[in-house]
């Protein structure tokens, strides 16, 4: 395979510490791969990276320049094209990115702290890390370094994020523990606060207070280099450290030989590189407990230290020679030399160029089409949804029939379809489409009326703009098939939709794509002729789900005949069923005050309000003294959404919960409402909610906002 890499970390002349991991995880894949390496440098020459199969390219980009920005992915972009997968390593990496994903599977490798503990890095940086959160949602894959480092990405991205740990340099030759009458403990970091050289140094000035003869080598420099040399004179131990500055890396083993013990206390590190050599090199560590490390430092290998003082670090220090006083380097080495294998990590790596390539071209979308009746146009349907590559399989539920008939009505050969006969007696779409979520086994779902039809590739824009936003749910754009746009739900926002900010209540209809992970065992409610779809959307809009409205090309399309199952007149009880019942849910009575008035607003207007209005005067016995019960129980469910009703709107609830007002009294009510222009239909009951966000004046602006879009 072809693979591009892409990082700003790689050692240079003046640096040759920097990178070092990257350059080995280049060499690594070198092993299974032909790798181009695209070097974005700030300056300095970079060494040369090991490996036959590798070639280096460096492009000058500095993070603060947008023009070098701009020029390094105009080149990532061209070289990416006759590759097979791009690999970014390193936060800074994903910058020529922000300007467009590559046409290619992308592998993404993080290593970056301040993800996993912002207040480690200065203010600059950290002003970063959402829009770094942002970029990392966009790889098809992203192997983070540690498993507490993966736990934070993965609560900004859908897509895999999988572990494979850093690079580990191990040592040929094994040496054991010098010993004498001197402890030597060696650090390995850069001399700043994170990685307490300062309470190293302290610690030593405690150990000897103790009694016991201990002293100090720092490899690594920093901005503390000043400070630390004064504190260890202050402190009366300053022969006994030795800051010895940036060292290459091919001397840390030797540093490591020539010491009893390694000592870090760190604040928290996403892998902690050094700490692993140290094992791998069979020395004990005593190191701060924060961090990837304490996935892999145990004792007696090694100790781990809970609290920053010099006091804590020194019992560590004592601990960990005293566990491994009779213990050779190789026993110590073992468990790290087993845990750090790089044929595990090249074969990690290996699968997670497979897994992106297979979710950038792979169907993983079930579009669920149930039907009741063989003169359908189901075949408008299928079709409809078989012209996006990222559907996977279109279930036809035949409700009540045999698969055979549909099938062959259909006209339709091609293996991604599958008919399914169900049949519990019950003329309800919810079983139907319920049995489909049953069956349905891809990333995502969509419902499809039979009746319906979606625009060419609708499913695929649907699933980009999933992928891109990292939404759970995104909310199809509709129109009627004569043109007319749907403006539900009515709201100015695409993204990250809420249920009453952005009124998602008004849009009932499951239309859409969903990730079958939100709705988990969701279903439709059983058994209701209609409404079937009105707790199951409330509880997504209302709950915790990612929720986006997709934008531009990809319609779902209502067929508006006259036979539709939607338009079917029934008995009033039955037409408002489900709306009683999500009013005395427990799940919904417990919304906060502002999702229940927002919901209930919904109710009233669209569902309550529609079903009096199409019934005219044409009531049937004892539907208005049911009708009265419902309205009693949407005013103790919400009683604030009566404030915000228009006046008309209130007028007309009053007149449906006394029965004994004459029916001709609520069509003149319910006709009232409906001259929007008027003042009783644009002021709320409660005239100090005038501006609410459900009040007519902002509603009717947000529907003509809606119906532009």
């Amino acid at each position: 395979m072809k693979v591009l890499v892409v990082t700003t970390w790689l050692p240079t002349r003046d640096a040759p510490e920097i990178g070092k991991f990257v350059a080995s995880d280049i060499e690594l894949l070198s092993r299974d791969h032909d790798v181009q390496v695209i070097h974005l440098s700030a300056g300095g020459i970079t060494l040369p990276i090991g490996g036959e199969r590798v070639s280096l390219t460096t492009v000058p980009m500095t993070p603060s320049n947008p023009l070098s920005v701009w020029k390094a992915a105009r080149v990532i972009r061209e070289r990416a094209l006759s590759v097979d997968v791009v690999h970014t390593m390193a936060v800074s990496a994903l910058l020529p990115f922000i300007v467009g994903r590559p046409p290619t599977p992308w592998v993404h490798t993080e290593h970056w702290s301040a993800l996993l503990s912002p207040t480690t890095t200065g203010i600059v940086a950290r002003a970063a890390i959402p829009l770094v959160s942002r970029m990392l949602v966009v790889p098809d894959v992203v192997i983070a370094v540690g498993h507490e480092l993966a736990a934070v990405i993965r609560t900004a991205r859908r897509r895999p994020t999988v572990v494979i740990p850093n690079a580990v340099e191990r040592p040929e030759l094994l040496h054991d523990r010098p010993g004498g009458g001197e402890v030597a403990l060696v650090g390995v970091g850069g001399l700043i606060r994170r990685k307490g050289p300062d309470i190293a140094i302290r610690a030593v000035a405690e150990l000897r207070s103790r009694g016991r003869a201990a002293r100090l080598v720092w490899a690594g420099d920093g901005p503390m280099r000043e400070e630390l040399t004064q504190l260890a004179e202050r402190l009366g131990i300053g022969e006994h450290v030795d800051l010895r500055g940036r060292v290459s890396p091919d001397r840390i083993g030797a540093l490591l030989a020539e010491s009893d013990a390694f000592l870090l206390p760190t604040t928290v590190e996403t892998f902690g590189v050094a700490i692993a050599e140290a094992l791998v090199a069979g020395r004990p560590v005593i190191v701060g407990a924060n961090g990837e490390q304490s996935s892999f430092v145990g004792e007696p290998d090694g100790v781990l230290v809970h609290e920053q003082t010099a006091e804590a670090y020194a019992d560590g220090v004592e601990r960990a020679l005293l566990l491994n006083a009779d213990r050779s380097a190789a026993e110590i080495a073992s468990r790290a030399r087993a845990l750090f294998d790089n044929d595990a990590r090249r074969g990690g790596c290996s699968d997670a160029y497979a897994l992106a390539g297979a979710r950038r071209v792979g169907p993983d979308v079930d579009v669920i089409i149930a039907v009741h009746d063989p003169r359908r146009r189901i075949d408008r349907a299928v079709r409809s949804a078989l012209t996006s590559t990222s559907v996977e399989r279109v279930i036809v539920v035949c409700h009540g029939l045999e698969t055979g008939p549909i099938e062959a009505a259909t006209g339709i050969e091609d293996g991604r379809v599958e008919f399914v006969q169900f049949d519990d007696g019950v003329r309800s779409p919810a079983g139907p489409f319920n049995h489909g979520l049953d069956i349905a086994s891809g990333r995502f779902v969509v419902i499809l009326g039979s009746d319906d039809e979606l625009t060419a590739g609708a499913v695929d824009a649907w699933r980009r703009t999933a992928e891109r936003e990292r939404a759970d749910v995104v909310i199809a754009p509709l129109r009627h098939d004569n043109g007319s746009r749907v403006p539900t739900p009515p709201t100015v926002r695409s993204r990250g939709l809420r249920g009453s900010r952005d009124r998602l209540a008004y849009r009932t209809a499951p239309l859409g794509l969903f990730a079958r992970d939100s709705v988990g065992s969701l279903r439709l409610t059983p058994r209701l002729a209609t409404g079937e779809d009105l707790a199951f959307t409330a509880r997504i809009w209302f709950g915790t789900t990612r929720v986006n409205m997709h934008t531009g090309p990809g319609d779902y399309i209502i067929h508006d005949g006259d036979d539709r199952v939607t338009f079917a007149r029934r008995a009033l009880s039955d037409e408002l069923r489900a709306v009683e019942l999500l009013a005395r849910d427990p799940w919904a009575c417990a919304l906060p005050d502002d999702d229940r008035t927002a919901l209930a607003v919904k109710l009233w207007r669209i569902t309550v309000f529609g079903a009096v209005h199409y019934r005219g005067s044409e009531w049937e016995e004892g539907d208005r003294v049911w009708l009265a019960g419902l309205v009693s129980s949407l005013r103790d469910f919400a009683p604030r959404a009566l404030n915000v009703l228009s006046r008309a709107d209130a007028a007309l609830v009053e007149g449906l919960a006394d029965p004994a007002v004459a029916d001709l009294e609520i069509d003149i009510r319910s006709r009232r409402r409906r001259r929007f222009t008027s003042p009783a239909a644009l002021l709320p009951s409660r005239l100090a909610s005038v501006l609410a966000r459900e009040a007519p004046l902002r509603f009717i602006a947000a529907t003509w906002w809606a119906s532009r879009r």
